[in-house]
């Protein structure tokens, strides 16, 4: 996607690249001319340009930022009008947020270090009581507002939420969910300075627990959690919390904002001297945790150390990564024709979340196998197609040999038993269409080296497509859950990407598309973007089957759609004759092609 700004020179500043989009601006990459420094500048986006409100909110966070001087805040350099595009121009940081660090900790399991929990926490609370002795209330403190500079600075940034207290100026801006205050949520002009310190609780709940204390696929049940409902104790989630650790976090959560800490810097020393009382121990695995509870271990990689070589994309190699630059929004898609079908390795097994019957077929073929080297006159009575279970055979057979099995309740190790009217009878014979030989069939009194192809009037005898190739292996992966109510995208990566670089098409027998097609675009709302740990979720409204709700989605979801009618032309994952695959598309190139039979599906996009 081309940019227009990119290349152009506003001011004094160069515009070099896109670092990332949010809900009213676009952050970029740029030089500043004159001083040779780097800066970041951010843009309003043109749907707001000519709407006086946002205007005046952009205009405002340049004018409140400008005026602080402060370590623990980004400093705005210049604001300015030009050509139409109002924009103004901050301070560069060289490193990682918050909420990416946060990701890769919990992709590997782990927890972060102590040491930098306290370096955050003393910077964040720093900040916010630097704001609020300004008269100034951030109302959007989370994590991906949070940054951490290669050198081990902590910096807060994104104030254009900011509410002036002496002016109650924007009252009706309602903040991110899974970290919203009480009073927030119920109206959010009601916000306090002890509104961002209940968000910087939330920050602290989640860095030391691995989860968010309150979560559901609806924001706005999200809400209604943090006004109603009382945080499970932290120790219920981490047993290797002191107990005075869970006192200070279910004191900063507290429902009315004065029983709260009313300084960061209390906050911190509480939390500090709490976790003073015992030592965490810092790779030892955690005791039982409650069902649903990953378990969890306190890492030894500092966020220091991430920082400086950037957070890779699989929390394991410990290389040397680029800065990471998020992918552009993308706002539309052009629907492309779907390639013909070629052949391509099977697809491989996706992960899937009820019983693990795949591990039970496998134990099945495990024994199989072993029993039908010494006897393979009993399988003539297994109630499944044998070329599951066959092995490979050096000598082909006659492509007309035909076997008849008889389906039996038990199998005695004696005789075969005889066949009864009762049961169904499979007859197994060459399918003159197939283009490849079928596995190796043993049988009773057939050639153990008889190659056979099963058909059966009751079975489909659609040809399926195969699944194209992995594009991207090493790209950021995600998981697609889908039954017959639900469909959910989690991102299982560590780079933020955007949910409109998305589109889903459903495929007929032949792999050509037909007219069910969602573009990702259509998730963008408050968020627009994805990242580690967190989902995004369609639901058919009415559906007797249960929704969704994978436990690897531990992190939340960002935006749920609903469709009240099943006919809706975007659903493509639901079972339908004729068509057995639904396509992934990352924009505009396919990157997946996934069995709706199966139930999840593994994509990897750049």
């Amino acid at each position: 996607m081309n940019d227009p700004l990119i290349g152009q020179q506003l001011g004094n500043f160069r515009v070099e690249r896109l670092l990332g989009s949010g809900g009213m601006a676009q952050v970029y990459y740029g030089i500043d001319v004159k001083l040779q420094r780097p800066v970041a500048i951010k843009v309003i986006d043109t749907r707001y340009r000519k709407d006086p409100s946002y205007t005046e909110r952009f205009l405002k966070e340049a004018r409140v930022m400008a005026k602080w001087r402060h370590e623990n805040i980004i400093q705005v350099y210049y604001a300015d009008d030009e050509a139409g595009l109002l924009y103004y121009v901050m301070e560069h940081i060289d490193g990682q947020d918050l909420a990416s660090l946060m990701a890769y900790y919990a992709n590997a399991g782990e927890l972060m270090p102590i040491a930098d929990i306290l370096r955050v926490g003393r910077s964040v609370a720093s900040a916010l009581d630097y704001a609020h002795t300004q008269g100034v209330i951030h109302r959007d403190v989370k994590p991906s507002n949070v940054l951490v500079a290669s050198d081990g600075r902590v910096a807060l940034g994104d104030f254009g939420m900011a509410l002036d207290v002496r002016d109650g100026s924007l009252g009706d801006v309602f903040g991110t969910p899974h970290y919203i205050s009480p009073e927030q949520a119920r109206r959010s002009a009601d916000a306090v300075p002890q509104s961002d310190l209940y968000s910087f609780g939330i920050i602290l709940y989640e860095i030391l627990t691995g989860v968010v204390p309150f979560n559901d696929p609806s924001p706005a049940s999200v809400a209604l959690q943090h006004i109603t409902n009382k945080p499970p104790a932290p120790r219920s989630l981490n047993p290797d919390l002191p107990m005075e650790v869970e006192a200070v976090l279910l004191k900063a959560l507290e429902k009315d904002p004065k029983d709260r800490y009313q300084t960061g810097a209390k906050l911190m020393d509480a939390l500090e001297k709490a976790l003073a009382v015992t030592k965490i121990p810092s790779r030892l695995a955690m005791p039982p945790l409650p069902v649903n509870v990953p378990t969890i271990l306190r890492s030894e990689t500092s966020i220091i150390e991430l920082t400086r070589r950037g957070v890779p994309k699989k929390p394991a190699p410990a290389t040397r990564m680029a800065a990471v630059i998020p992918e552009p929004a993308v706002k539309a898609n052009k629907r492309q024709p779907p390639p013909e079908p070629q052949a391509a390795p099977a697809p491989q097994p996706v992960k899937r979340r009820a019983f693990p019957w795949g591990f039970l077929l496998v134990l099945i073929r495990a024994g199989a196998g072993g029993l039908w080297y010494a006897r393979p006159d009993l399988f003539a009575s297994l109630p499944f197609p044998l070329p599951l279970l066959a092995t490979a055979s050096p000598t082909p057979p006659p492509p007309t040999a035909t076997l008849t099995l008889t389906l039996e309740p038990t199998v005695t190790p004696s005789a075969i038993p005889p066949t009864e009217t009762s049961a169904p009878t499979l007859t197994l014979t060459p399918v003159p269409t197939h283009t490849e030989a079928a596995p190796p069939l043993p049988s009773a009194t057939a050639s153990p080296t008889a190659e056979l192809t099963a058909t059966s009037t009751s079975l489909p005898t659609s040809t399926p497509v195969p699944a194209p190739t992995v594009k991207y292996p090493d790209g950021q992966h995600f998981t697609l859950f889908y039954n017959e109510s639900s469909f959910v995208l989690l991102s299982q990566g560590t780079l933020p990407r955007s949910m409109s670089g998305f589109a889903f098409e459903r495929l007929d027998d032949g792999g050509k598309a037909l007219p069910n097609f969602f573009g990702g675009w259509n998730w963008q709302g408050e968020f627009e973007e994805i990242r580690g740990g967190y989902c995004v979720m369609l639901k058919i409204y009415g559906n007797t089957v249960p929704y969704l709700d994978p436990r690897e989605c531990k992190r939340g979801y960002l935006n749920v759609l609903q469709f009240r009618n099943t006919d809706d032309a975007q659903i493509f994952w639901t079972a339908l004759e004729g068509s057995p695959q639904f396509r992934v598309l990352w924009k505009d190139e396919e990157v997946a092609r996934c069995e709706i039979g199966a139930g999840s599906c593994e994509v990897y996009i750049p």
